[in-house]
Formats: C-alpha cells, structure tokens, sequence
C-alpha cells in the first residue's frame, strides 16, 4: 500500500489530541512520509506516559535520536523510588556516566540480595576505575598476618 500523505495528516491530529496508538499505527504504515520533528513529538508524548519501549521503537523507526536526557531524568527517578530494574534500564539507555552508575552501584550494596547484580554492573560500567592514589611517606608498608 502506498504511503499516503493524508494519514500522516490524521496522525498529526491524532497526535495533538492525544491518541498516541492511533497515531503511530497511521506514523507506521506512512514512515517515508513522516518527518523528523512528528517522530520526536511521538516519542516525547510516549515518554510522558512512561511507554519506554514504544519510545525507543519510534525513535528507531524515525531515526531521531533517543532521548538521552529524559531517560536518565526518569532513571534517577526511579532509583530514589528503589525501582532498581527501572533505573538499570533508563541508565542503560540514556548511556548514563560514571557518577550515576556509582551511585546506583551504592544502592545496590545497601540491599544485600543484590550483590551479585552489584558486581555485575561495577564491571560493566566502572570496571575502569583509576587506582586510588597511595600517600608515600617514606615508610615501609605494615604487613598483617592473619590470625585464627
């Protein structure tokens, strides 16, 4: 079926009205015809629902950049409701820095089941820490022996 010019015009005003399904069905069937700035208008009105997944999609589909900003809002978010699974999945997606993932390694070492997850994400995302600096003092290094 041939892209029609006409129902990218509907999906507008399905779009300003609110109808984000009805919308992006008629966004779908017409993607050559639709532009840059409907496909990122789509996409925010589905961020503001919290539909992450249709987000993506239609950002992919529009080949408009995700939005970076607004994810990892949402994760941070999400991590001080203790939505740890949700915060993981928006920090991933906005390819969050060094200091969010710190701190949501933080969180997860106050909750002891999640260890393993916590060690996980350390190395995927800090495993390239810089060393901690040493104080040289001119003395020799304490050695500890263990003791039963």
């Amino acid at each position: 079926m041939p892209a029609s010019e006409s129902e990218v015009l509907v999906g507008r005003r399905y779009l300003e009205r609110g109808f984000l399904d009805a919308a992006m069905k008629l966004f779908v069937r017409n993607a050559e015809l639709v532009t840059a700035v409907d496909w990122s208008g789509l996409a925010e009105r589905l961020m503001e629902r919290n539909r992450i997944n249709d987000a993506v999609r239609v950002c992919e589909l529009g080949s408009v950049p995700l939005p970076r900003d607004r994810f990892l809002a949402l994760g941070d978010a999400a991590l001080k409701r203790k939505d740890i699974d949700g915060a993981m999945r928006l920090y991933e997606l906005g390819d969050a820095d060094r200091e969010r993932w710190t701190r949501f390694v933080d969180i997860l070492t106050r909750l002891p089941d999640r260890g393993r997850q916590a060690i996980e994400v350390a190395e995927r995302h800090l495993g390239s820490a810089p060393e901690p600096e040493t104080v040289d003092d001119g003395k020799a290094p304490r050695r500890i022996k263990a003791v039963k």
